[in-house]
């Protein structure tokens, strides 16, 4: 797991080409740790502004269908 103390190693030393490559490794290593904190922050918050609407009136409809056996028409 590359660090950013390696990042300094590599320049310290003159390898700017493995400081590049150390760097991109911490970057990529903190998108990734960033990438989830926020997924985790979207799952946890989603729909906290939401409130559910109320789709009933209260009254059940009647709609004339008891579903006893008399009501079915003969074929």
């Amino acid at each position: 797991m590359a660090e950013t103390r390696d990042v300094i190693d590599a320049i310290a030393s003159g390898n700017l080409a493995k400081a590049g490559d150390e760097l991109e490794a911490v970057l990529q290593q903190k998108r990734g740790v960033e990438w989830e904190a926020a997924k985790m922050n979207l799952a946890h918050t989603a729909f906290d502004d939401v409130t559910p609407e109320v789709t009933d009136a209260g009254d059940p409809v009647d709609t004339g269908i008891t579903g006893a056996p008399d009501e079915v028409e003969e074929e």
